[in-house]
């Protein structure tokens, strides 16, 4: 049943009730860290629902995870009750261009039954066209580099940044400079010929579409007449242009952001949008969210010291009522073997003294590498913890095989599926014969598992061969039509898949020993559970809506509850920690060349820098530790450090000192 009320209403602060209330036109709430965004966001479609009698189906609200976007349909759920909640389409811009492709990429050309290739089959795939430029060995090419000026090219809308800028290597690189346009070109036409996007074409292809087919675009802006975005700072150009598009018409965008909060420039986010809403819409109302409800008043007041120095943002300045709190301890050590013991020490105390479980702590840290003495000091002490940022769980080899079957099912053209998986386990099908069946495919425009039937027809396969390629070939014909004609059967069909490629019997041969065997065999079962999870929430079950849930979703199945239900201590960097809190938050690392990273301090983005410890510092729900060390391991050697420039910036009464350098911090400016 509905419980949405008036009550709801009268919960709310002065300006987030504003924000709710606000329903016509556009809008610019500025979100500060702690200040109840999602609560808002949730209760505006509620309200948008139950008071203004618009239609479910005419809200679109857009996140940037699906953890986020769940958590949102939960909400509206509760305040308008799950069956109008359904009707709300919540999801994340890729989501959400993908079910736009689904219906109309017919449109340009292209077959509705692509695949989505991830982060690993595009460099995969890059590989191969780098391959192809015909260099020397010495002088090959990195897939990474180009993939992540191609990705950033895309967010552009297709147009080319300077590589340099892109991916940050020195103005003296030219090589991939002067063949990134090459490049960019071969690689669009090879996922074309495979029937597949990357992430960025989901993007990409909406914003063509719409751009070449304004009867489509009409379509989609007669259903959603309000349009809400979550984490506004993290758009890119192209999903901004996205916006303006679906919008024009009614003008009702509502966009939930914060600008101190934007840490992802890297990867394509322009902070300027958020920055710039009021010159691209300029009957725009701004409201400010700046009663915070997550930390203390000393957490906030040294974080507000901290981003109050950068020049390119909005003034805003975060409170709250829940008290002062204990001052921010910063413990200035030797090296970071002594931060990691220090830092287990200190935990220790505070579970002893407040009777904390494991589960209320992070460390939090610039880079990955960081994680290493902290892994160690914790395993020495039985210290439980879990690292994020590891080995995704979808990279792991034997999801990724499954993972290839399946795809390879649902799309036969998908060639980064198809060479993955044609001798896995072995059939004997060599080299030559993949060779020869990509001539094929460039001849006759044909996917490979065709060309494969083209050799076996013309007798051109090796007679060792012949066998194991008639039996793949006529298995994938077979499993390709069981998931078309079953899709509320996919788990049972999945494991019928697994029992015909004899693959429990593969992964015991190849393991070291029995226990990782049943380790792996284990990580099938997830896939398993997770088909039947999606089978029992999906309205029209198929293998390729499957596939999309799996390659859309940004948490890893084994990793989706860790926070509610496993009582660790969680090791992160500062970006993974974005949009989750703790009571209780260890900032390592607090050293020019760490935390701003060096890289940043040549290139002038010490203000992106000061933005990701501010997060880091608005994480923290009751206390704060900082760690400083005064020398660090480099490159292999030990380097003597100097303190970040942002603990300058953090008022010293809101400080207190631990170790030998205390006075010299003390005393600063």
């Amino acid at each position: 049943m509905p419980v949405f009320s008036d009550a709801l209403l009268a919960a709310l602060n002065a300006p987030q009730r504003e924000a709710v209330i606000t329903t016509e036109g556009p809008l610019l709430v500025l979100a500060g860290a702690g200040s109840g965004k999602t609560r808002v966001i949730t209760t505006r479609i509620a309200y948008l629902i139950e008071k203004q009698a618009a239609a479910p189906e005419s809200i679109l609200a857009v996140t940037f995870t699906n953890k986020a976007a769940e958590e949102m349909r939960v909400r509206v759920g509760e305040l308008v009750g799950q069956e109008k909640a359904k009707k709300v389409t919540i999801s994340t811009f890729h989501s959400f261009c993908l079910q736009v492709l689904r219906r109309d990429i017919g449109h340009l050309g292209r077959r509705r039954n692509f695949t989505i290739y991830t982060e690993n089959d595009a460099r995969i795939l890059l590989r191969r066209v780098t391959d192809e430029l015909g260099t020397e060995e010495s002088e090959r090419y990195s897939p990474a580099r180009f993939h992540q000026a191609i990705s950033l090219r895309k967010n552009h809308g297709g147009k080319a940044p300077a590589i340099s800028r892109a991916v940050r290597i020195s103005a003296a690189d030219e090589k991939y400079e002067s063949r990134l346009s090459h490049v960019y070109e071969s690689y669009q036409s090879a996922l074309q010929a495979a029937n597949s996007l990357d992430f960025d074409d989901l993007l990409l292809f909406t914003h063509e579409l719409w751009q070449r087919f304004p009867e489509v675009l009409e379509s989609v802006q007669r259903q959603f007449r309000y349009v809400m975005v979550d984490e506004y700072q993290d758009t890119n150009r192209l999903q901004y242009e996205l916006l303006r598009m679906l919008t024009a018409a009614h003008r009702n965008l509502c966009v939930v952001g914060d600008d101190d909060q934007s840490i992802y420039s890297w990867r394509g986010a322009a902070p300027r949008n958020i920055l710039d809403f009021e010159k691209d819409f300029s009957e725009a109302r701004v409201i400010a969210l700046e009663q915070n409800y997550r930390s203390t008043g000393v957490i906030l007041a040294a974080a507000n010291g901290v981003i109050g120095n950068n020049r390119e943002r909005r003034e805003k300045k975060l409170w709250t009522s829940r008290g002062a709190g204990r001052l921010c301890d910063l413990f200035i050590v030797g090296d970071e073997e002594e931060e990691a013991r220090e830092a287990r020490r200190w935990l220790e105390h505070i579970v002893r003294s407040t009777k904390a479980a494991w589960r209320d702590f992070a460390v939090l840290y610039r880079s990955n590498m960081q994680s290493r003495p902290f892994e160690l000091a914790f395993r020495e002490a039985g210290i439980p913890y879990k690292v994020f940022g590891g080995q995704d769980f979808f990279e792991r080899a034997e999801v990724k095989d499954l993972i290839s079957y399946l795809k390879l099912l649902a799309n036969p053209r998908d060639e980064a599926a198809f060479l993955r998986i044609v001798n896995m386990p072995r059939r004997g099908i060599g080299d030559s014969v993949l060779h020869q069946a990509h001539e094929v495919c460039r001849t006759e425009g044909c996917s490979l598992s065709k060309a494969l039937f083209v050799l076996l027809e013309r007798g051109q396969t090796p007679s060792r061969s012949e066998g194991g390629i008639r039996r793949f070939l006529y298995m994938l014909q077979d499993f390709r039509k069981r998931y078309k004609e079953n899709g509320h059967g996919l788990r049972e069909t999945t494991e019928a898949l697994i029992r015909a490629i004899g693959y429990a019997e593969e992964v015991e041969r190849v393991s070291k020993t029995p226990e990782q065997a049943q380790a792996r065999l284990q990580n099938l079962d997830v896939v398993l559970q997770a088909l039947s999870r999606y089978v029992e929430e999906a309205a029209c079950p198929s293998l390729s809506g499957f596939l999309d849930q799996t390659h859309l979703d940004n948490a890893s199945m084994e990793e989706r509850n860790h926070y509610e239900t496993d009582d660790q201590v969680s090791l992160m960097t500062i970006h993974s920690a974005k949009g989750l809190e703790f009571p209780f938050v260890f900032i390592v690392g607090l050293e020019d060349g760490c935390l701003p990273h060096e890289q940043s301090m040549k290139e002038g983005g010490i203000e992106e820098e000061r933005r990701l410890f501010y997060v880091a510092l608005t994480r923290g729900q009751r206390h704060v530790t900082l760690f400083q060390a005064l020398s660090r391991m480099r490159h292999g050697k030990e380097r003597e450090c100097k303190p970040s420039r942002f603990l300058t910036e953090i008022p010293a009464e809101l400080l207190r000192m631990h170790g030998c350098a205390a006075p010299q911090m003390m005393s600063r400016g």
